[in-house]
């Protein structure tokens, strides 16, 4: 009698179970055992960890994750060591890959970033700021060039600013002005070649004028001639003015050769 009613007893949790956890045919409440695994046909709550193969949402529905925290996604190698690493936390996104990769919808590369080197794959990398992009160490590319009708400004506000090329440099401004301003001494310098300047007209109005010789002061009240000058060396190639008439030098108290 005991024994038939702990039978009993027996049936009855587990009937009971089986109404609580909605076990049926396909699996249990909105769980379902389908060919190739499980799926689910609302709200999963993982209590610890989960591993699966391949998680994929319900033809033409979205897949949400959350988590009240942060979310990690880690891959492993055949001997369980992690070999990657995606971290979502508060603040901050965290990716630690040997190699990390965007691609497009076409599977072009966008940018890519390894210990070595970063690259950029698309036709334009375009700076929004307004403070523009600083960069610590040299920077390599064939094009520097700003937005359209936006100015091009290249500036080492505390150092130098250095260009270098196995060929050739080219600054053009094809609607506009190039200004090249410094505090101290500009150099223009050509080791092998020589320096051209191709312009219509060529002004250096801050040339210092050396004073009239004795022998060209009969000149020196003629109209026609006072806006006119020489263009005079120096031994050490400092340029100056000199009066239209009579030798090109000046006189040797002058500093101007200094």
């Amino acid at each position: 009698m005991a024994l038939m009613f702990m039978m009993i007893i027996n049936l009855a949790l587990t009937l009971w179970v089986l109404k609580v956890l909605d076990f049926n045919s396909e699996g249990m409440g909105q769980l379902r055992i389908v060919p190739g695994g499980l799926q689910l046909l609302g709200q999963a709550l993982v209590l610890d960890s989960l591993f699966a193969s391949s998680i994929k949402s319900r033809r033409g529905q979205p897949i949400t994750v959350e988590s009240s925290r942060n979310f990690t996604v880690c891959t492993r190698d055949s001997q369980g060591f992690v070999q990657s690493r995606l971290y979502l936390g508060h603040d901050r996104l965290e990716v630690n890959v040997g190699r990390l990769e965007i691609r497009d919808s076409r599977g072009g590369l966008l940018l890519s970033a390894t210990p070595d080197a970063v690259s950029v794959g698309a036709d334009n990398l375009v700076v929004a700021s307004p403070a523009g992009a600083t960069f610590h160490t040299a920077v390599q590319t064939p094009l520097v060039r700003a937005p359209p009708s936006k100015q091009l400004v290249l500036e080492s506000p505390t150092r130098s600013l250095e260009m270098h090329a196995a060929q050739s440099i080219a600054l053009e401004s094809r609607a506009g002005d190039i200004s090249a301003t410094c505090l101290t001494t500009f150099r223009l310098r050509s080791i092998a070649g020589a320096i051209r300047l191709d312009a219509p007209s060529i002004y250096m109005p801050k040339l210092k004028s050396a004073l009239p010789l004795p022998s060209s002061t009969a000149h020196s009240h003629d109209p026609h001639h006072q806006n006119i000058y020489q263009l005079c060396v120096c031994a050490n190639g400092k340029l100056f003015l000199a009066p239209p008439h009579g030798a090109c030098a000046a006189r040797e108290e002058s500093l101007i050769c200094r």
